[in-house]
């Protein structure tokens, strides 16, 4: 049948290359780098360092487009942001105070 002769010589190409199914897939997503624990703490750092409320975690074009880089990818709420912030706050805190010397600290309340 002339209508799948496509097909078949995709399929017969794919097998050709050592390819097909499930390594197909996993090569195409090997560029992705997330990880949950990764993703929360791009969210601690886009809420601390850009000054962006809690509330950002349950955006809907935020979630869309963490959807859209993983499907898979596990979405917090505004609540675990907040404990994620106070958790990294923590553990800054405890390492500027074991460093020894003195420490000046600025701080930049400018705004345009």
């Amino acid at each position: 049948d002339a209508s799948t002769s496509n097909l078949v010589r995709h399929v017969s190409m794919c097998k050709a290359l050592g390819g097909g199914g499930q390594e197909t897939i996993t090569s195409f997503a090997h560029g992705s780098t997330y990880s949950h624990g990764r993703l929360r703490l791009l969210l601690v750092k886009e809420v601390a360092v850009c000054a962006r409320p809690f509330a950002i975690a349950e955006d809907e074009p935020i979630r869309k487009i963490i959807r859209m880089c993983n499907v898979n990818a596990r979405l917090i709420s505004a609540n675990t942001l907040s404990k994620d912030v106070k958790e990294v706050y923590e553990i800054m805190k405890k390492i500027v105070m074991e460093l020894s010397g003195r420490i000046h600290v600025v701080f930049d309340g400018w705004a345009s």
